[in-house]
């Protein structure tokens, strides 16, 4: 089970309580629980889904788990007496609930729970992970494309895109038109805005398409819920609530046709990218070999863009380390 599909079920209640002591395996490097014990069985844990608070003013010392058996726990560690002078906190560990699976519901509310449309979603879902308002803009975007340049022949060689972000839009596009970073028909210049250019076939057909403006009504609870999930400042109400908002967002976006959602503009005919030959060069800083179309020429040398930066700036933008 995924974490969304976690967060709705608390949301709908959809859950077994059992609020009772256990004991817990719990990594102190990684600060992760590794297992727990409860009727006399060890459940050993393949997946933390979340980390929370109990309440605003307590450590983030309760967690969302994934057993290996695919079961998912709510546990959290209760604190007795803490010793300021000691960074180890007396108490114990309470296994609060478990969320009742796919079998033990009616099927209304499992749907309701995995929020799957149709088969098209549910493989983008599948490929991404999970459904979220991007996603959904992306496959609108696909939808609107198809049908616009269908009409005039243009797919029919496969399309090529340039998407003017890098989000999980991305993932719809890669799988309802199979164009990929790595195939070159998928180009991505990341201004972060919703506006993806589509070339047809021999780039005689070319589309814009911007999204409009959104406005959901929600925008200061969504926007402090999430500067509190990236501040690590959450309990998991906050999350439960968040994972709502983000729920009616996309019902929302399933609610509008793509020409609702999206202007459109005709561009000028322009040359498809092609998928150039793997040829390599080295870089006379590093010694590693890059791509031909990648180097950067200066002094006569040839640089990678981090060796560039270096000579250049004195700094890295990006980094792997």
């Amino acid at each position: 089970m995924e974490k969304a599909e976690a967060l709705r079920s608390i949301a709908y209640d959809l859950v077994d309580y059992i609020q009772k002591k256990v004991n817990v395996d719990f990594d102190n490097a990684r600060q992760i629980p590794l297992s727990f014990t409860f009727a006399g069985k060890t459940h050993r844990i393949g997946e933390v889904l979340g980390r929370f608070k109990i309440r605003e003013t307590s450590p983030a010392n309760a967690f969302l788990v994934c057993s290996e058996g695919d079961e998912v726990y709510f546990l959290y560690f209760h604190t007795c007496v803490m010793n300021q002078l000691s960074p180890i906190h007396e108490g114990y560990w309470v296994l609060c609930f478990r969320i009742l699976t796919d079998g033990e519901l009616m099927a209304l509310y499992r749907e309701d729970r995995k929020m799957l449309v149709n088969m098209t979603l549910k493989k983008v879902v599948d490929f991404h992970g999970h459904l979220c308002p991007d996603l959904v803009i992306g496959g609108k975007a696909c939808q609107y494309v198809q049908k616009l340049l269908t009409s005039k022949s243009g797919l029919d060689a496969g399309i090529s895109i340039i998407a003017e972000n890098c989000t999980s839009a991305l993932d719809a596009i890669q799988i309802m038109l199979g164009a990929t970073v790595g195939n070159q028909r998928l180009q991505v210049m990341d201004f972060g805005k919703h506006n993806y250019t589509f070339i047809g076939k021999n780039g005689q057909t070319g589309l814009k398409l911007s999204l409009r403006p959104q406005f959901y009504g929600d925008e200061e609870k969504y926007n402090g819920l999430e500067q509190k999930i990236i501040n690590n400042q959450v309990i998991l109400d906050d999350v439960v609530q968040f994972q709502e908002l983000l729920d009616s967002r996309v019902k929302r976006l399933f609610s509008l046709s793509p020409e609702d959602l999206f202007d459109v503009e005709s561009i000028e005919p322009r040359q498809k990218p092609t998928e150039p030959a793997s040829v390599y060069l080295t870089c006379c800083s590093c010694g590693e070999q890059v791509l031909k179309s990648r180097i950067i020429e200066h002094g006569g040398e040839i640089y990678c863009t981090p060796c560039f930066q270096r000579i250049n700036t004195g700094c890295l933008h990006f980094s792997l380390q």
